[in-house]
C-alpha cells in the first residue's frame, strides 16, 4: 500500500531535526521550550522597535542577545523581483542548515528550495512582509516515514528604514515526536 503525500500546505520532512533547546536539569512542569523560545524572541523585536509602527533594523540587535537562537535563526534579506518578493539565504544557523539539508548562504529561496518545500513556507514570509508583523507557526505533522514532525517557526520583519521591509529574521524548530 503506498502512503499518500502529506497535504500541499504542509512541508515536507526535514533533512536532519532541531529541537528547541531543553535545560540540563529536568523541569517539573510541562514546558513547550520551541513556544517559549519563540514567545522570547518575539519580544526581543519588539523592544527593539525604534517606534509606533516602526520596524527594527538587524543591527538593533547584539550578537549576545540572539545567541540563545542562534543555530535555529535564518537572516533573509528580502528583494524585489518584478512585484513580488524573493529572499536571499544571508546568515543560515547550523540547525536550520541540518533542516534544510545545507547552508544556502547567499542563494535565493527559490533556487535553493525544492518547489515542494517552497510552497509551504514562502506564505509565511509573504505575510511578515505584507503585515509588517511577527507571523508564527506551529504545528504537529505527520511525516512519511512514520511518526510526526512538530513544526515551531518565527519570522520577524526588520527594516534598515524603519518602514520597507528589507529583512527577515526566521526562528525554526523540526523535532520528531511520536
Amino acid at each position: 500500500m503506498a502512503k499518500s503525500p502529506p497535504p500541499f500546505d504542509s512541508p515536507p520532512p526535514p533533512t536532519a531535526y532541531a529541537p528547541a533547546p531543553k535545560p540540563r536539569r529536568p523541569v517539573a512542569t510541562g514546558v513547550d521550550f520551541a513556544l517559549e523560545n519563540t514567545r522570547q524572541l518575539r519580544d526581543l523585536w519588539s523592544l527593539k522597535r525604534p517606534g509606533r509602527g516602526a520596524l527594527p533594523a538587524y543591527r538593533f540587535f547584539d550578537e549576545l542577545e540572539l545567541r540563545p537562537w542562534a543555530d535555529n535563526l535564518v537572516l533573509y534579506k528580502a528583494e524585489r523581483l518584478d512585484d513580488q518578493y524573493v529572499y536571499r539565504f544571508e546568515k543560515v544557523g547550523k540547525g536550520v542548515a541540518a533542516i534544510d539539508g545545507g547552508d544556502f548562504t547567499g542563494k535565493l529561496m527559490h533556487q535553493a528550495l525544492p518547489p515542494t518545500q517552497l510552497w509551504a513556507i514562502v506564505g509565511h514570509y509573504d505575510a511578515a512582509v505584507r503585515t509588517r508583523g511577527p507571523v508564527e507557526f506551529h504545528d504537529t505533522i505527520p511525516s512519511p516515514d512514520g511518526g510526526s514532525v512538530k513544526w515551531d517557526k518565527l519570522v520577524l520583519p526588520l527594516s534598515d528604514d524603519g518602514t520597507e521591509v528589507d529583512h527577515l529574521l526566521m526562528l525554526l524548530y523540526a523535532e520528531k515526536v511520536g
